[in-house]
């Protein structure tokens, strides 16, 4: 499920078959990090996690079906294991972001043995940046969904 709220906050559920304290671990790590973000063919090519509330993290990730390179970087503002994770998101060198930073925030809740993923992202510098998120989130938690039942990641469509 997703949902577009007044164009510029995303937020996606995604139930996953796997304990929160599983699930949350994906997350807390620049080696798990790695394993999931990007959507597709996307690779992390380089991830840095300071896993601690005022700790950086940055993402470069490359794409080889159009070989763009993209860096995602930000702050952890909150860490509450098991439950939230919350931190500040910005495109390094993309001009749509250069007086933007985005809010993440990701909630885990268990449910029996599964767990209940809600993402919310604000902040975006338009309503077509918050689509491609919804694309490329969706992306990731597919890549996360393959890696925690030990399925094959699954074959993804472009975006938009």
């Amino acid at each position: 499920m997703n949902t577009l709220v007044a164009e510029q906050t995303l937020q996606l559920t995604r139930r996953f078959k796997a304990p929160r304290e599983r699930v949350f671990a994906f997350f807390s790590s620049a080696e798990a990090i790695q394993q999931w973000f990007g959507p597709g063919p996307v690779q992390v090519v380089e991830c840095s996690a300071d896993f601690r509330v005022g700790g950086h993290y940055r993402i470069k990730a490359f794409n080889p079906d159009n070989s763009n390179v993209v860096v995602a970087v930000g702050v952890y503002q909150e860490i509450t294991p098991p439950s939230k994770i919350t931190y500040t998101w910005k495109w390094e060198d993309d001009e749509d972001w250069a007086n933007c930073e985005s809010l993440v925030s990701f909630e885990f809740t268990a449910v029996g043995d599964e767990t209940e993923l809600h993402l919310t992202q604000t902040g975006f510098p338009s309503a077509e940046s918050c689509r491609n998120h919804t694309h490329g989130w969706t992306g990731c938690f597919h890549k996360l969904d393959a890696l925690l039942t030990g399925a094959s990641l699954p074959v993804f469509k472009p975006c938009c």
